[in-house]
């Protein structure tokens, strides 16, 4: 057994499926790999292969820079963090002491009517 190992088992069952919930969904990174797969695979580049010049450079080149930054941008999108819910409200555990300070008041959400 690593220090790798004794680290995750050392942390709460919810620290693992916080870990969980951060970054892109497994099925986004497998649905752009495979579009990136397809899209720079040879059927589809003749697409591209024509005698034709934007801005006066060839056009697959252009087309291939242009799949690869929008392959980048998507997966950017796909990586942003999901909103997370709202912490549930929790009351405190130990009970203050005589003279503590007092945390500030917690309120419930309240629904709209």
């Amino acid at each position: 057994m690593n220090a790798g190992d004794q680290s995750r088992h050392d942390r709460p069952a919810g620290a693992a499926a916080a870990a969980s919930d951060r970054g892109p969904r497994p099925q986004i990174l497998l649905a752009l790999f495979a579009t990136g797969v397809l899209a720079f695979n040879f059927p589809l580049l003749m697409v591209w292969d024509a005698d034709v010049s934007v801005f006066g450079l060839p056009l697959l080149p252009v087309a291939l820079f242009a799949i690869w930054a929008a392959l980048i941008a998507a997966l950017a999108v796909a990586s942003e963090r999901r909103p997370k819910a709202a912490p549930p409200i929790v009351p405190p555990i130990l009970p203050l002491r005589e003279g503590a300070p007092q945390p500030p008041a917690q309120q419930l959400p309240t629904e709209a009517p």
